[in-house]
């Protein structure tokens, strides 16, 4: 139940348009076939689109949540708060509802939200950090109970999926959190819920927007054991011109396909812009491309999208890090289900260890490569499986 108390016809007439836009919903459902693309899985390395819809960003030039964009396949909802939108009665500023030209009601955004869902558009909303994201006890509830982190991310998946039912959430991490044990500890927890490592892994987006100032972002950009938690990450460093840079940072850590950047007109032109969505990696793809503050730069925003280079078909990415002294990770993608194997040989030709040999699902690995024991050189390592039969060349170097 989303909860919007007011008084009088203030409460009733969000609660109707609830309903009507419910069976509104269900109509377009049933007469709009167009609509009905699959939720199914998440948008794989190197076609993720995604578009921040910030809501204090008002005027009259500013669009709706459902046509800001025709070209975004994941929307964030940004600059405003996740329990708010579930919870109004207790958590409410109003800040959603009452800076944004095309919105007056929650109900209108919850409305609007399904629609866009209908449409196979993935939608999150943000999460903001504070600096008690580093202490034991980094929530307190609206009636002063503090939460630990246990409970704070249950109540965090509540919110957002048993309330909302939203797709995921991301993350901006740049309101003073440090990255020291307790955050980690959090991210991890957040991370049973949403993400590849969740009970939901087909369904739930779990994103990371951060950039180089930010205190946590080597903890979660850089940290594999982190970011095995994410999707991907995203570099919202929008004001730094290098994209190549931005990028490099964190793929050089964590592999180009859980690692995209943000553009913004402010710093990017629509040229800049979308040679940055049309540039990939040589190594694998790149997660994607971001739009930040896309709902009054539609054409802008659009324009970008349709820049993005799709890679071709690509299951076996670049090992990272490559060179590598003793262990490398290797990622790959499978796309039909069935046996799998990853093997590691020598220039010989000689088999020198297997890593994956077994049945798995379609959906985005990675295994461990340990060359310690082996003497420094060129090695080679073939992905078979269905329908697909990779190489690629990595360096040891002790």
């Amino acid at each position: 139940m989303y909860l919007d108390f007011r008084s009088g016809a203030r409460q009733f007439y969000p609660v109707m348009k609830r309903i009507l836009s419910a069976r509104i919903t269900a109509l377009l459902l049933i007469v709009t076939p167009a609509l009905q693309v699959s939720k199914a899985g998440i948008p794989v390395a190197g076609t993720n689109k995604v578009a921040y819809y910030v809501f204090d960003s008002g005027g009259p030039d500013h669009f709706p949540l459902t046509t800001f964009t025709d070209e975004a396949n994941i929307v964030v909802l940004f600059e405003g708060t996740l329990w708010e939108l579930a919870d109004s009665a207790h958590y409410s500023t109003g800040w959603m509802t009452t800076t944004n030209v095309n919105y007056h009601y929650y109900g209108e955004i919850i409305r609007d939200i399904r629609i866009l869902q209908a449409r196979g558009v993935k939608v999150l909303m943000n999460v903001d950090d504070a600096a008690s994201w580093s202490t034991p006890t980094p929530f307190t509830a609206y009636d002063g109970t503090k939460y630990d982190y246990q409970q704070f991310a249950t109540f965090i998946k509540t919110c957002a999926i048993d309330s909302l039912h939203l797709d995921g959430i991301s993350l901006d991490i740049e309101h003073g959190a440090t990255g020291n044990t307790n955050y980690i500890a959090l991210i991890k927890e957040i991370g049973k819920y949403f993400g590849p490592l969740s009970s939901n892994s087909n369904s739930q987006i779990y994103a990371a927007a951060i950039y180089a100032g930010g205190a946590p972002g080597s903890v979660i950009g850089r940290s594999r054991d982190v970011a095995a938690y994410l999707n991907f990450v995203m570099d919202i460093a929008y004001f730094s011109p290098n994209y190549i840079s931005r990028f490099n940072q964190w793929a050089d850590s964590i592999g180009s396909s859980k690692t995209m950047v943000g553009v913004l007109n402010d710093y990017y032109d629509l040229s800049t812009a979308t040679a940055a969505a049309a540039w990939q990696p040589t190594s694998s793809p790149k997660a994607g491309i971001m739009v930040f503050a896309a709902n009054n730069l539609k054409s802008y925003t659009d324009a970008v999208f349709n820049a993005l280079t799709i890679p071709q078909r690509l299951a076996l990415m670049q090992n990272y890090p490559n060179p590598f002294n003793s262990t490398t990770v290797i990622e790959y993608q499978v796309s039909t289900p069935g046996n799998v194997s990853l093997k590691v040989y020598d220039v010989l030709g000689r088999e020198v260890e297997t890593l994956v040999n077994e049945l798995q699902n379609a959906g985005s690995y990675y295994a461990d490569f340990n060359g310690r024991n082996i003497a420094s050189g060129v090695y080679f390592y073939r992905l078979i499986s269905p329908g697909i039969n990779q190489v690629r060349k990595m360096t040891l170097v002790k």
